[in-house]
């Protein structure tokens, strides 16, 4: 019960969904990196509030590093995106030029079935054969005027 005319799937296609499930493992990654942000700003805090100076300092520390790392997985996910955009387009731009090539094809089918000549000897005939009911137009109408 579904598409019974469904394209196989492509090598392209596969690399796409790879790093889109990529670019879906860095999001919960940064998400996790984002958890332990708010934990270890949490943990400094309590320190401070408890006047435990050293801990707090390295709960920021911590923190610090994590920002580093949410800072690279930024840029890895805008890299992964901006590949995956590029890869779609030119995939799109490999189906407009499919396109184009047969358009070519077909136009040039067609215009080896209307050769000039051809129709020039249609344009004479038709040419003919308008002068043709003219001519009778014209000697119809003298023999209903006499």
């Amino acid at each position: 019960m579904g598409q019974s005319s469904s394209r196989a799937v492509t090598s392209q296609d596969r690399a796409i969904l790879d790093m889109k499930v990529q670019r879906d493992k860095l999001r919960q990654y940064q998400r996790r990196i984002q958890t332990v942000l708010d934990r270890e700003l949490a943990i400094a805090k309590t320190c401070l509030a408890k006047g435990q100076k050293e801990k707090a300092m390295l709960a920021l520390r911590q923190r610090k590093y994590q920002e580093g790392l949410l800072e690279k997985t930024d840029q890895q996910l805008a890299t992964l995106e901006q590949l995956t955009s590029s890869i779609e387009f030119a995939l799109v731009e490999k189906d407009v030029l499919y396109g184009l090539q047969q358009g070519n094809q077909v136009l040039r089918a067609i215009n080896k079935e209307m050769s000039i000549e051809r129709v020039e000897k249609l344009m004479d005939e038709t040419a003919d054969a308008v002068a043709y009911q003219q001519v009778r137009l014209t000697l119809h109408g003298l023999c209903y005027r006499d």
